[in-house]
C-alpha cells in the first residue's frame, strides 16, 4: 500500500574535515550522518543533496566516530528539460538511486526507484526489484531481495508547469518560452499529478563484497527485474565501481562487529 505522503525527508549532512599531515596538504573528506541513511522515510526526487560516486564515512548520529563507508549512484531516464531528470519530478522521468556499503552491521546494497508516470497513475510491482543482476568480471552476480526487510512504497502529490513544448516541474519556475524567445502558448497552466517511489534492501554476503571489490574499474551494468515482469538495464558509473573496494573493505567479513 502507498504512503499518502512523504512525512519526512532525510537530510544529508556533507562535512568537510581536513586532515593535515606534514608531507601533505588538507584532504577533503565527506561524511553522511547516519540517520541521513536511514531513508525509510524516502528521499527527494533525484536525491537531491547526496555525495555521488565519492566514498562517504558513515557518521554514528550519537559520537564521533566512522560507523561505516557508502558510495552512491543514481540513473535518470525521461524528458530532459531544464535542469534534467533529477531536478524535479515530470511525466515520464524516472530515477533509480542505489547505495552501496558496509558497516558495523555488514554488508548493503539499498535501491531506490522513482517513477513519475505520464498518467500519474503506478503500481508498487513496477518499481520492487525482485532481483538484481550485475555483470562483474564476465560474469553475473544476482542479489535477492533482503528477506527480513520490508518493502516501503510512497506516493507523492506535486504540480507541473506545461506549455509550447517545454515544460518543466513548478519546482523550477515559470521559465517557459517558444522556439522564437516569445512566451509558449498556454504557458503558466498548473497539472497536479503523482510520483512514486519504493525502497528495496538487497541481501550482501561476504563472497558477493569480495567479487565487487574485485571489480574492473569501468563502467558496469545492472538489470533490475520487477516484481509485474519488466526488466530494466541500469549503467553504474566508473567512479562508483572504483569505489567497491574501500566500501565494503569497512566490515570486510560483512557480519555484525
Amino acid at each position: 500500500m502507498w504512503k499518502s505522503c512523504l512525512s519526512a525527508v532525510s537530510s544529508v549532512m556533507l562535512v568537510l574535515g581536513c586532515f593535515y599531515t606534514s608531507q601533505q596538504q588538507a584532504i577533503a573528506q565527506v561524511v553522511i550522518d547516519q540517520d541521513s541513511l536511514n531513508i525509510a522515510k524516502g528521499i527527494p526526487w533525484g536525491a537531491g543533496g547526496f555525495p555521488f560516486s565519492q566514498v562517504a564515512n558513515i557518521k554514528d548520529s550519537l559520537v564521533d566516530s566512522i560507523a561505516g563507508k557508502v558510495v552512491i549512484d543514481r540513473h535518470g531516464e525521461g524528458p530532459s528539460g531544464l535542469g534534467g531528470p533529477f531536478s524535479n519530478p515530470f511525466p515520464g522521468r524516472f530515477v533509480i538511486v542505489s547505495l552501496w556499503g558496509s558497516n558495523l552491521d555488514g554488508c548493503f546494497l539499498q535501491v531506490v526507484v522513482q517513477k513519475s508516470p505520464d498518467d500519474g497513475q503506478a503500481e508498487l510491482q513496477q518499481l520492487v526489484p525482485k532481483t538484481l543482476e550485475i555483470g562483474v568480471n564476465n560474469q553475473i552476480i544476482e542479489l535477492e531481495r533482503n528477506p527480513s526487510t520490508k518493502v516501503r512504497g510512497f506516493k507523492v502529490d506535486y504540480t507541473y508547469t506545461e506549455g509550447g513544448g517545454t515544460s518543466v516541474g513548478n519546482l523550477i519556475g515559470k521559465l517557459l518560452f517558444g522556439g522564437n524567445n516569445q512566451p509558449a502558448q498556454n504557458s503558466g497552466k498548473k497539472i497536479s499529478s503523482n510520483w512514486y517511489m519504493a525502497n528495496t534492501l538487497f541481501a550482501v554476503d561476504q563472497g558477493t563484497a569480495n567479487l565487487l571489490r574485485s571489480a574492473q574499474p569501468k563502467e558496469i551494468r545492472i538489470r533490475l527485474r520487477f516484481e509485474n515482469g519488466d526488466a530494466r538495464i541500469v549503467p553504474l558509473g566508473k567512479g562508483t565501481v572504483e569505489k567497491w573496494p574501500e566500501v565494503y573493505g569497512f566490515n570486510s567479513t560483512c557480519v555484525p562487529q
